[in-house]
């Protein structure tokens, strides 16, 4: 019984006293018997049927007799036969098979099955009354004990007052004082804690609760005695009813620990409470849980303020990526032409530079090549300025697509590129700008026709800076526009 409630136990044992008290009471003869109450009874029909029978023996009327002994037998269950024996032992009136029926123990005295009334005469017996009841047997152990007064009062007792003092002594418990059973000193200690702390029984009964636990409540510590732990309104983390067991059931049911469980309470539609839950359950000398204890502590404005920083931690990620989007935006308008896309002749610069030292070091191909629009002047005063940026950023499109990310294109300056082939010899070089010649002149490539002139140079030629790469290339470009331009010069050609 170490696992079952006090309210189970103290019940038991106030329906143990209440039947010891019961049995006393029976020793003691306080509660009849079934045998004498029944043959009390059995007496009593004798002496109404001697009393009717004896008026007509006595004026000599047998059958005023008899009848009075027939209405006995035929209105008493309990009668099975009777008859009027003469002193001399002759049966003079028979009702119900008596001759047969009639077998006393002892021939002289009464017995619970046979009765005798003996009818006298001038002081001298000349008569008797006989009665023949059942037999008084029951249909086995289990009917014999049930017929028992005693038997009956303990199964009542046992029953009704089980369930009476348990909710007695439920409602009692309600309103018993907790200083009477919880020290004054561990009282106060536990109400000067900030977290709640509640003691519950095994029927999730509260036992003992702090100022702290109760007043989430709106009520005193000694209200909450007795009160369902689990029917308080308790929530999940989202504010949604708990699903499965609440952890002190739990911790009772597996004899665990629990911690960092949450739960929330809802004051109102607006105000919602945060609690994180520990508890661990309280085991007797055997291992098994009598109840627990648990602790709650309000972490709310701990949430409010996470929730906060979160907030602003997602903001301040929010503005740093915005601000590293218009960084690497700048970046690459510093990097590259506004017009065209293409890079800038300082990103060209820094970024070929490694390339051309390395080319240098190695012995390793590289190539610059020089394009610039023919006559592109013209272009602007006769068609335009849009017209003439449209034609640049034609060129720089067809440059992109005939590299096709092999190589570094770069507006030099005006309607002039200069383009960098990693890992390509004077001749790959050379094709590449034919192919690129032939496509700026081509029908259809820009809205106006259009032309270029090429200029293109090696690492190999004997260069021995970047800028003087380049310079090979431009004069090869130069040499292109001075012989008649919409062709390709190599620098080693000149």
């Amino acid at each position: 019984m170490g696992s079952l409630g006090p309210i189970f136990r103290i019940s038991f044992g106030l329906v143990l006293l209440t039947s010891t008290i019961l049995m006393g009471l029976d020793l003691t003869g306080w509660i009849p018997s079934v045998e004498n109450r029944d043959t009390a009874l059995r007496i009593h029909i004798a002496e109404m049927v001697a009393a009717q029978a004896t008026i007509g023996i006595e004026r000599g009327d047998l059958r005023s007799a008899r009848a009075a002994l027939r209405v006995a037998v035929e209105r008493n269950d309990e009668v099975i036969s009777a008859g009027v024996r003469a002193a001399n032992g002759r049966l003079i009136v028979d009702v119900g098979e008596h001759l047969e029926l009639w077998n006393p123990a002892d021939d002289e005295r009464s017995s619970a099955d046979h009765m005798r009334i003996p009818l006298y005469r001038n002081g001298k017996q000349w008569s008797t009354i006989e009665l023949r009841f059942r037999e008084q047997v029951g249909d086995g152990l289990l009917a014999s004990l049930w017929n028992h007064p005693l038997l009956r009062i303990l199964v009542f007792v046992g029953v009704l007052g089980f369930f009476a003092y348990g909710f007695y002594m439920r409602r009692m418990l309600r309103h018993l004082d907790p200083s009477a059973v919880i020290p004054t000193r561990v009282q106060a200690t536990l109400d000067v804690m900030t977290e709640g702390v509640v003691v519950i029984d095994p029927s999730d009964d509260v036992v003992m609760a702090n100022e702290a636990f109760a007043t989430r409540f709106g009520l005193r510590p000694v209200d909450m005695m007795g009160r369902k732990a689990s029917s308080l309104g308790w929530r999940d983390h989202q504010g949604d009813e708990v699903e499965g067991e609440l952890p002190w059931l739990r911790a009772m049911r597996e004899g665990e620990a629990f911690v960092g469980e949450t739960l929330t309470l809802n004051r109102s539609a607006r105000e919602r409470i945060l609690l994180t839950v520990n508890g661990a359950p309280v085991l007797d000398g055997w291992g098994l849980p009598t109840g627990a204890i648990v602790t709650f502590d309000d972490v709310t404005e701990l949430e409010e303020n996470r929730n906060e920083l979160q907030q602003a931690l997602t903001e301040l990620e929010k503005s740093r990526d915005e601000i590293r989007l218009q960084n690497e935006e700048l970046q690459q308008l510093a990097r590259t032409d506004p017009l065209t896309g293409a890079a800038n002749r300082r990103s060209f610069m820094e970024d070929v530079e490694p390339l051309f030292r390395t080319a240098r070091a190695e012995g390793g191909e590289l190539a610059c090549l020089m394009v610039d629009i023919d006559h592109f002047k013209l272009v602007n005063d006769e068609y335009g300025h849009l017209t003439g940026d449209e034609v640049i950023c034609r060129v720089a499109d067809g440059l992109t697509t005939q590299l096709g990310g092999s190589g570094i294109v770069c507006r030099y300056g005006g309607e002039e590129f200069c383009i960098a082939l990693p890992d390509s010899s004077l001749e790959e070089a050379e094709a590449l700008g034919e192919r690129v010649r032939r496509q700026i002149a081509a029908p259809g490539f820009a809205s106006v026709p259009v032309a270029a002139s090429l200029g293109v140079a090696s690492v190999r030629e004997g260069a021995d800076s970047l800028t003087a790469l380049i310079d090979q290339a431009d004069q090869a470009l130069y040499f292109s526009k001075e012989n008649g331009r919409n062709r390709l010069t190599r620098f080693d050609k000149i």
